[in-house]
């Protein structure tokens, strides 16, 4: 999508953070914008500051684990203009402490934020986006712990793994239609995300271990990555359609080490009689194209 002006953009948690950050660098650049958040009260007021910016913005209260509630907001979104820019950003931390000792409901939260929200977005407006022939674009949000994963939160990680993969296949699907796809990895980023997990966890999901690691967090987080700075790379990025969105260089050398830990694990067939798969076919099955990237003639 290369020009965003005059394009409506749906943007899930947008009342404040790395949401609000593009909201507002979007509306500078002529879009038209529905924010939506789980804070109603912040929602309103985030769409007043950015109507105060000169452009057209309205504010939609969404619980984005609740599917009923995507109707709702895509029927007022569709009154409002066609979306075809979607940004599906909200996001939660998770538990603490050792997988086997994690609470069923924390684990159940946090992925119903963090990964089966994308499902729901895209199920309201990726449809249209795709029939309407026109220019539009999708970006998730999901993190470097992602590629690099520190020995911090399995419950959050694993999300952020789960959108990774969504939207790497989601770049095989929309292969050939006019909707590009970006995936935001970001590193450490100022953002409000621990004090919305504390607010929003369902009471008595937060105790003992896990409150003092969102304390600690809440310290980190907040001399990471200005939002409005990672927000100039996402709307550049999708002005140049590009599926990766990496914020933060200085973790480069990390996910090499990773890459490089991944690439040794191959040796030799676990079958030497095995002809192998047909890896060939499989890519020439998909139009000559795999991940995004032509690897062979159609």
């Amino acid at each position: 999508m290369t020009d965003v002006a005059g394009k409506t953009a749906f943007i899930t948690g947008g009342a404040s953070g790395i949401g609000l950050a593009v909201a507002e660098g979007l509306i500078d650049a002529g879009a038209r914008i529905i924010i939506a958040d789980v804070n109603a009260e912040g929602v309103e007021a985030a769409a007043a500051s950015l109507r105060a910016r000169g452009g057209e913005a309205i504010g939609i209260a969404l619980d984005v684990t609740d599917e009923a509630a995507w109707e709702r907001a895509g029927q007022i979104a569709r009154d409002f203009g066609p979306v075809r820019l979607l940004i599906s950003n909200a996001g939660v931390g998770g538990g603490a402490g050792a997988f086997e000792t994690y609470d069923t409901e924390v684990w159940r939260w946090g992925y119903a934020v963090n990964a089966h929200a994308h499902l729901y977005a895209c199920r309201t407006f990726l449809g249209e986006m795709k029939a309407s022939g026109e220019e539009a674009h999708l970006m998730l949000t999901s993190s470097m712990v992602a590629i690099v994963p520190p020995p911090i939160s399995t419950a959050y990680i694993s999300s952020k793994f789960a959108t990774l993969g969504i939207a790497m296949s989601l770049r095989n699907e929309l292969g050939g239609t006019k909707v590009g796809i970006s995936v935001l990895m970001p590193g450490m980023s100022s953002t409000r995300i621990v004090e919305t997990t504390r607010n929003l966890r369902p009471v008595g999901l937060e105790t003992g271990k896990a409150a003092t690691t969102s304390q600690a967090m809440q310290g980190v987080l907040a001399g990471g990555m200005a939002p409005g700075k990672v927000a100039a790379k996402v709307i550049q990025s999708i002005r140049d359609n590009q599926f990766w969105i990496f914020t933060h260089p200085e973790w480069k050398r990390m996910a090499e080490l990773v890459t490089a830990d991944m690439l040794a694990g191959f040796g030799a067939s676990a079958d030497p009689d095995y002809v192998g798969d047909d890896i060939d076919g499989l890519i020439a099955a998909n139009g000559g194209r795999m991940f995004g990237v032509k690897l062979q003639e159609a």
